[in-house]
């Protein structure tokens, strides 16, 4: 995942940058890593804005596309709960989104 990458995903989550801890501030004494805690968080602020469907159904093709995976629901959530796939997938939709 790139810069803009975790810029784009940081925005959408309205975690405001912080020079001295280096990364995204998401409280005062916590940054966000992008792993599976960060995750949760995305996941819980797509069901309050009401995209959660929007972007199951897009992560879904891009695990078909790009993993090759064909057995559903099985093999898909254990590519989905992998932390680089699911901010993979969720910068790709957000990009998709602003066109």
């Amino acid at each position: 995942m790139t810069n803009k990458d975790e810029k784009l995903i940081a925005e959408y989550m309205g975690w405001q940058e912080d020079e001295l801890l280096v990364g995204y501030c998401i409280a005062p004494d916590r940054t966000a890593h992008f792993d599976l805690n960060d995750a949760g968080l995305c996941v819980k602020k797509m069901q309050k804005r009401g995209d959660l469907d929007d972007f199951n159904n897009y992560a879904l093709m891009m695990c078909f596309k790009v993993a090759k995976i064909d057995i559903w629901p099985t093999n898909f959530f254990a590519w989905l709960y992998n932390a680089d796939n699911f901010f993979e997938a969720m910068a790709k939709w957000l990009k998709e989104e602003k066109k």
